[in-house]
């Protein structure tokens, strides 16, 4: 078997880091890394495999083939370069493979419950057609989702966590855009680019997580400034008039903080509706985090 000149140093690398961690991976984790004596023989697997059937096959695999060669050539990560390996070689065998679900990873049960709704809404997309009409959109969103996981859960490159968020928001927001036939009297308006924050229950903190999705909405916004949109909501549990003045609290802390990080006041306009437009739907007094949330969105 033939291995990169570099794994051998690598994997000491890795097993350095590894006996530093004090990161428990027990109870709802489960063990989920590659192996990086068989990382040559994964991605030989992949690409010189059985092609996928569908664009969207074809697509994906080379975006986890690409990704699984960035963590061996670039940071030596051979463990988590050949757990990428092995995923597009499941594709390439026409295999439905998800995006990642947090809990396998290395998350608290608040950032667990947070990416759940992130994948959720993606899962709804590609199920909805999204891997049919938008292929090479859609594995870009799935691969960058994969990144975001991946590399939060490593939690120190902290410029890749913020650029695989911000093109997988790119991706959402392309999946979502209305449709409209392009014409000679009918422009096609630029889609929003559109952010989502959630929040613990009863709560209008910011958390780590929504502090992250704030920087890549500021971001995006200086790189093109439009007139920003944020809405607050909450869930179902509690009274009615007491949630509606919770999500204007969401809505004042979300403002806040995107005016801290360069957002001029005046171009943010705020909008609460409490309990009235649930992301989930849910019986009355149901607590459900996903509805829990702000939205942005940033015209262009």
């Amino acid at each position: 078997m033939q291995f990169r000149s570099s794994l051998i140093v690598a994997i000491g690398s890795v097993s350095m880091l590894a006996a530093c961690s004090s990161i428990d991976n027990s109870g709802t984790a489960v063990a989920y890394g590659g192996n990086p004596l068989t990382y040559d023989s994964s991605l030989d697997s992949a690409l010189h495999g059985a092609e996928p059937t569908t664009a969207f096959g074809k697509d994906l695999k080379a975006e986890y083939i690409a990704y699984a060669e960035r963590e061996a050539d670039e940071w030596y990560d051979f463990f988590d370069a050949d757990f990428f390996a092995r995923k597009a070689a499941k594709v390439a065998q026409n295999e439905t493979i998800l995006p990642e679900d947090p809990a396998n990873w290395r998350f608290d049960d608040q950032e667990i419950a947070q990416k759940r709704a992130v994948r959720d809404e993606l899962i709804g997309l590609l199920d909805g057609g999204a891997r049919e009409a938008m292929p090479d959109v859609a594995a870009t969103a799935q691969a960058r989702y994969d990144c975001w996981i991946e590399e939060s859960e490593e939690g120190w490159q902290t410029d890749l966590i913020t650029k695989c968020w911000k093109e997988y928001e790119d991706a959402i927001a392309k999946l979502k855009a209305p449709k409209v036939a392009a014409t000679e009297t009918q422009p096609v308006a630029a889609a929003p680019r559109l952010f989502t924050i959630f929040f613990d229950f009863d709560k209008s903190e910011i958390t780590p997580v929504a502090k992250r999705v704030l920087d890549a909405a500021a971001e995006q916004w200086a790189a093109n400034p439009g007139m920003v949109t944020v809405v607050g909501h909450t869930d179902a549990a509690g009274p009615a008039s007491y949630n509606q003045k919770l999500s204007q609290r969401r809505a004042d802390t979300a403002a806040s903080a995107l005016e801290a990080r360069g957002i001029k006041a005046g171009g943010i306009e705020e909008k609460a509706v409490g309990e009235s437009d649930l992301l989930i739907p849910t019986p009355d007094g149901v607590r459900e985090p996903r509805n829990r949330r702000v939205t942005i969105s940033i015209d262009n």
